[in-house]
């Protein structure tokens, strides 16, 4: 077994960030280390809490110097009772899984308000009788031992310690001899606010005394009784917040017809201190107005300002759809009349292919039009043109015979110029 030397305890203090002067030191972690018993902490006068949990403890002694101690944590030990050298100022004491079979020499120990013992040998009603002798101990655990004998002396027990408020007692025989054994206790203990595994609520003590006093049908009474109550208690509760409300309301309002009366006497008015609203920044407009142009994802939560950035450029965008509707030209076919006009076109003076190309080199002009229109346009123009100088150079030979060897060439016409590019492309 390892033993817990004045060197050693110094080391330690320092490797866990205490002090290397014993006396310095509130604190002292000495568990899970194979000690067999407490030794060498006379130094140690300034500790409050001192940890010992899991070693190999067969008692407590050792602690008397430790006249500071307030909690002290000697679980999974041996340790088989509670020795009189303990220090008075304890205040919690873990005892919880070791072989302790009776709790003793606890009445000197004025300041003790937790005791857990669970888990302990402890099998008979006078092994815990000495608990009633604590006046400050409120949070007792005796929980899954082998307590046993009369459940009504177990009930006066517990209501004989005078600040219980936290009672475990699970686990024992004793316990399941108690007949109501939840509302029997509480009935029994008037301090008492958690009872094992769940606290005790207002409503369940009223109603276990109710019961303890007149049974089942004093309880119903009582529990009717403790609601109509609660209702009450709520309308007050409405009724004084609406009063509060209602004299706030009046006072704001009295003060406020104050200052309208004295700016009035001034001869001012009483709008030329409102609150005007700080313009929104740029950046925020913005980006709400990109945001406008996504749909909501559906069951999200938006700001009211996107929403009502998004109505309203969908109603700018149907406004925009309508006016397009009615701003759209009639449908009109490439090089005619327009839908509903008269067609103009006389076939008898048309010269076929070459006038429908004039007509789109005319439909082009001041569009700024190329590609295939353009090419097909500038072709046709020169065929016409061609066609034109030889008609004129044959009257001029008919009716001026030439001289001399001198011969009129007739010059032969330039057939158009073949385009094979389709119609879509002069749109």
């Amino acid at each position: 077994m390892a033993e817990m030397t004045a060197k050693w305890l110094k080391a330690h203090c320092k490797e866990n960030g205490g002090y290397g002067t014993p006396s310095l030191n509130d604190k002292l972690y000495l568990h899970f280390q194979g000690f067999d018993r407490i030794q060498n902490l006379e130094a140690y006068t300034g500790l409050k809490s001192l940890f010992l949990e899991g070693n190999g403890l067969e008692n407590l002694e050792g602690l008397s110097t430790c006249v500071e101690l307030k909690c002290l944590f000697a679980q999974q030990n041996m340790i088989t009772g509670i020795p009189p050298s303990l220090p008075p100022s304890l205040s919690t004491l873990n005892l919880s899984n070791t072989n302790l079979s009776h709790v003793g020499n606890v009445a000197r120990l004025t300041e003790l308000s937790t005791l857990q013992a669970s888990g302990c040998k402890l099998k008979t009603l006078d092994s815990i009788s000495e608990l009633a002798k604590c006046p400050q101990l409120t949070t007792l655990d005796v929980s899954q031992n082998e307590i046993d004998g009369d459940p009504e002396a177990f009930l006066a027990l517990c209501a004989s310690i005078p600040a219980l408020a936290c009672l475990y007692a699970q686990g024992n025989p004793i316990v399941s001899q108690v007949r109501q054994y939840r509302k029997r206790m509480i009935a029994a203990v008037p301090t008492l606010s958690y009872l094992d595994d769940r606290p005790v609520f207002p409503l369940e003590r009223v109603c276990a005394e109710a019961w303890v006093v007149g049974g089942l049908e004093a309880e119903k009474n009582a529990r009717a009784r403790f609601k109509d109550a609660e209702v009450a208690k709520q309308k007050r509760d409405h009724a004084y917040l609406t009063n509060l409300r209602e004299k706030s309301r009046a006072k704001r309002e009295a003060l406020a017809e104050k200052g309208k009366k004295a700016l009035a006497d001034l001869g001012l008015s009483d709008s030329d201190g409102e609150y005007e609203c700080e313009e929104e920044p740029p950046e925020l407009v913005a980006a709400r107005a990109k945001l406008a142009m996504y749909e909501a994802r559906p069951g999200e939560e938006e700001p009211p300002e996107l929403t009502a950035a998004r109505t309203a450029l969908a109603e700018e965008r149907r406004s925009d759809e309508r006016e397009a509707v009615v701003s759209t030209k009639p449908w009109q076919a490439l090089g005619g009349p327009a839908r509903g006009e008269p067609n103009t076109f006389d076939a008898s003076t048309s010269n076929g292919p070459l006038d429908l190309l004039v007509g789109l080199s005319e439909m082009t002009q001041g569009q700024g039009r190329g590609g295939a229109a353009g090419r097909a346009a500038e072709s046709a123009k020169g065929a016409q043109a061609l066609e034109t100088e030889t008609t004129e150079a044959e009257s001029d030979e008919n009716a001026q015979p030439s001289t001399g060897d001198a011969r009129v060439e007739k010059a032969t016409p330039v057939a158009p110029v073949a385009d094979d590019t389709c119609l879509d492309e002069l749109d």
